[in-house]
C-alpha cells in the first residue's frame, strides 16, 4: 500500500519551510567524536525562531490552506513548543490564530505566542483537555485544526530535516531521533530512507512515555494510562495511525531511556558544549550515552531537536550534576543494549 506521505511531500515541504526559516546548522561534536568512537554531528533545531523544529510542519500545513481557510485561522493544542510553531506560522502567512494551553504553562511561552499574534486559551491541567477546547473551537469558528504530529503535511514539514541531513552530511548512516507523537521521526525517517545508501535511524523515547515503541510492535495505536517524563515534549497517552505506520515502515529501532540519562544529557550539553538543549531535544545523546545505541565506528546524527527549557529546570539539573559529578561524562557502552527493541 502506498505510505500515505511520500518523498515529493518533503520536497514540497522544503520549499515552503525555506522561505521563512533558517537553515538549521549541521555541526560536527569533536568532544563526543573522540569520547564515542565514531564521527559524531549534531542537527541543531534550537536556533529556530521558537527554539524547536514544530516549526517547519506548522508553516506547511498553514501554507497549504487556501486563502478562505487562511482568514478564517487556524487553531492547535499544546503544551507549549507547537503552539510557538504554530503562532510562528500563522504570523509569517497572515493567518489568524488560536492555540490552547494548559493552565500552568510557563507564562513566558504564552507571552512569546501573543506576541506572534495568537489568542492564547488556557484550559484544564493535561493535553487531552486543550484538544476538546480546540476542536470545540475548530467546529463553532470554522478554524482549521492543526495537529502537532497526525497529518501528512505536517510529517513532510519535519522530513525536511532529514533532507538538510542528506545534503550536508551525505555519509551519515545512523541518525538518532527523539520520539513523542512520532511525527519528527515519521518524517525524518522516511527522507533519509529515499536515498540508495543505507542509512539507519533509531528513535528514542522516555521509559514512561512509550506509547509509539509499543504502538508499532502492536501495529496499532496504543494508549498509555499516565505517560510521565522529564522530557515533557515527548509526553503523550498515544499515537495515530498514521504515523504507526510510517515509523514500522522506516524506522529501523526505537529504544527507551530514564529521566537520569535524559538529565545528564542535558547538563552535558550545557557543560560540555555550550548548548541549551531541554531534556527533550536531549534524548538522542541521553540514548547514545546510556548504550542503548552504538555509535561505534559509524557516522552518526544526533538530532537536537528543542531547546524550551525553563531557567527552574535547567537549574535544578545544573545543580544536582555540578554536585555529584566530578568529572566529565564518560561512554556507558559497555553497558549493552538494554532498552532497545527492534521493529523488525
Amino acid at each position: 500500500m502506498e505510505p500515505a506521505v511520500r518523498l515529493a511531500d518533503v520536497v514540497a515541504a522544503r520549499a515552503v519551510v525555506d522561505r521563512f526559516l533558517p537553515r538549521a546548522p549541521l555541526e560536527r561534536s569533536p568532544l563526543l567524536s573522540a569520547d564515542l568512537g565514531a564521527d559524531v554531528h549534531l542537527k541543531i533545531e534550537t536556533f529556530k525562531p521558537t527554539r524547536t523544529f514544530k516549526v517547519r510542519g506548522a508553516l506547511n500545513k498553514i501554507a497549504s490552506l487556501d486563502a478562505a481557510a487562511r482568514q478564517r485561522g487556524v487553531v492547535a493544542a499544546s503544551a507549549g513548543s507547537h503552539a510557538q510553531g504554530v503562532a510562528f506560522a500563522a504570523a509569517a502567512l497572515g493567518a489568524p490564530a488560536t492555540v490552547v494551553m494548559p493552565n500552568g504553562v510557563s507564562e513566558m511561552i504564552v507571552r512569546v505566542c501573543r506576541a506572534y499574534g495568537a489568542e492564547v486559551r488556557l484550559e484544564g491541567s493535561v493535553y487531552d483537555d486543550t484538544l476538546a477546547l480546540a476542536h470545540r473551537i475548530e467546529r463553532e469558528e470554522g478554524k482549521t485544526f492543526v495537529h502537532p504530529y497526525a497529518d501528512p503535511l505536517i510529517v513532510a514539514g519535519q522530513g525536511t530535516i532529514g533532507l538538510e541531513i542528506l545534503d550536508d552530511l551525505p555519509a551519515a548512516d545512523l541518525v538518532v531521533v527523539a520520539v513523542g507523537g512520532g511525527g519528527l521521526i515519521s518524517g525524518i525517517a522516511l527522507a533519509v530512507k529515499s536515498r540508495a545508501r543505507p542509512v539507519r535511524v533509531v528513535g528514542v523515547e522516555p521509559e514512561g512515555a512509550d506509547a509509539v515503541g509499543r504502538s508499532a510492535r502492536a501495529g496499532h495505536a496504543v494508549t498509555l494510562e499516565s505517560p510521565h517524563s522529564v522530557a515533557d515534549k515527548l509526553v503523550a497517552k498515544s499515537t495515530d495511525q498514521l504515523n504507526v505506520d510510517l515509523v514500522r515502515r522506516y524506522v529501523d529501532q526505537l529504544v527507551t531511556v530514564n529521566d537520569d540519562a535524559l538529565e545528564d544529557a542535558t547538563y552535558e550539553y550545557l557543560d560540555r558544549l555550550s548548548l541549551l538543549v531541554e531534556p527533550s531535544g536531549a534524548a538522542p545523546l541521553a540514548a547514545v550515552r546510556a548504550g542503548r545505541v552504538d555509535v561505534r565506528g559509524r557516522t552518526v546524527v544526533l538530532v537536537v531537536s528543542g531547546g524550551n527549557a525553563t531557567p527552574a529546570l535547567v537549574a535544578r539539573i545544573a545543580g544536582e550534576r555540578a554536585a555529584h559529578m566530578d568529572s566529565p561524562a564518560k561512554p556507558a557502552l559497555e553497558g549493552g543494549l538494554q532498552g532497545a527493541r527492534p521493529l523488525r
